[in-house]
């Protein structure tokens, strides 16, 4: 009879993380703390921060629209589907849940986005539109009555015109 012998090997990623091996799941307080303080210094930035992947969202938003070459057409849409991911990302970071709930919104339909559908191209666009809507009243509570009403419409407009 053979016997096994089972070797561990060390987790490099959770060691990155400031995980230790005899902690399943442990993170440094000075590894959480720190990290804490990085978006504390950067949260003052989060308003342009967030307005430049706007812009980015909108611009990427237009090359998939114009764009007439197919070849090209998924790379366009990866690109769109980065910045979608994107705000959704620094949304939560900076703790602003509306922004994070439209950002994640797009970024869930953009994984599903045919450019031939002019319905879909509709409700993209309700989602831009809100994005800024939000962005410029700056309301981050998803559940402030401003916030509802601008779920609601883009809500609507998904409703109006999915397939």
């Amino acid at each position: 009879m053979t016997t096994s012998k089972i070797i561990h090997r060390q987790n490099k990623l959770k060691a990155k993380a400031g995980g230790q091996e005899d902690k399943q799941g442990f993170i440094e307080p000075k590894k959480i703390a720190l990290a804490q303080s990085a978006i504390d210094e950067n949260e003052e930035n989060y308003t342009d921060e967030a307005q430049i992947v706007l812009q980015q969202i909108n611009g990427a938003w237009k090359d998939l629209k114009s764009n007439k070459d197919k070849s090209k057409e998924s790379e366009l849409k990866k690109i769109f589907y980065n910045y979608a991911n994107n705000i959704k990302d620094i949304a939560e970071t900076f703790e602003d849940g509306l922004m994070g709930y439209f950002g994640n919104s797009l970024r869930d339909f953009s994984e599903k986005l045919d450019m031939s559908k002019t319905a879909h191209h509709t409700i993209v666009q309700a989602h831009i539109d809100v994005m800024f809507a939000a962005h410029k009243t700056g309301i981050k509570d998803k559940e402030h009555a401003t916030a509802e009403e601008l779920k609601r419409m883009l809500n609507k407009a998904i409703e109006k015109h999915i397939d």
